[in-house]
């Protein structure tokens, strides 16, 4: 049996596994999205020199949600304090940013001291994105995360970076401040020997401030992904041996925060 995580179902919660009144959930929020663009045109794309950006409708558009689903109850009445938390902790993140300041220095306000209230529901916000976006890779919900997300248990999991993205900054250097934001999909690091993935990673870019955010795992959590999950693991493995003989430039890997 997997103590771990569960399998991944198309027609189920990515947080609690419910099949009861589902929606969707934003990779970026809405409200973010309003404060960085109010009313000015936005665009989705890459920025890899070859794909075509796209028209997107407004911060509602579905073209920012999660194809992964999540019951109304998780992405309202039981992630709602964390999703209200993080609004608080990246307007203080942005104001350091703004003043020049190390924004990981909010850690030292006395509403984010470690295991508070708030700082507790600033890390479930991030548990939250981490599940959708294993989902949204048909990977398996991971439990120790989505309980952490949910409130259900206070162990945080989730370990946190807060930088300036560098794409961002190089389009400054152009342009002058600009709107800009974006996200990372999901990485899977792997173990060079054991070809056993070692944990979930993946950030978020509001204007000039990157969050980048992930989960370790030791061997057994590793092994039960690979014996139990094993059609998502093949995936991870060829993107490991995809990436190996197509390595990605310094650059490359300084852009995405690696």
């Amino acid at each position: 049996m997997d103590i771990f995580f569960e399998q991944y179902q198309i027609d189920r919660c990515c947080l609690c596994g419910s099949a009861a009144s589902l929606t969707g959930e934003h990779k970026i929020k809405a409200s973010a999205l309003r404060t960085i663009f109010g009313k000015a045109a936005m665009v989705i794309g890459r920025f890899d020199e070859t794909s075509n950006p796209r028209p997107a409708q407004g911060p509602k558009s579905r073209a920012f949600h999660f194809s992964a689903r999540v019951c109304t109850s998780c992405n309202s009445t039981r992630t709602q304090a964390p999703d209200r938390e993080f609004d608080r902790f990246h307007a203080l993140v942005a104001a350091l940013v703004l003043e020049g300041t190390d924004p990981s220095l909010v850690f030292s306000m006395p509403e984010y001291e470690m295991g508070s209230e708030s700082y507790l529901n600033v890390f479930r916000y991030f548990g939250k994105l981490l599940c959708c976006h294993v989902a949204e890779s048909h990977g398996p919900r991971p439990l120790a995360v989505s309980k952490f997300a949910l409130g259900e248990v206070d162990s945080n999991p989730i370990s946190l970076h807060i930088d300036l993205d560098p794409t961002y900054e190089t389009y400054r250097e152009t342009f002058g401040e600009h709107g800009f934001a974006g996200h990372g999909g999901l990485i899977v690091p792997m173990n060079s020997e054991t070809h056993l993935p070692t944990g979930f990673r993946s950030s978020i870019t509001l204007s000039a401030v990157r969050y980048i955010f992930w989960v370790s795992y030791g061997e057994p959590v590793a092994i039960a992904l690979k014996k139990y999950h094993h059609e998502f693991y093949r995936k991870c493995v060829a993107a490991y041996r995809e990436a190996i003989e197509n390595p990605l430039s310094p650059a490359e890997r300084h852009r995405m925060g690696i």
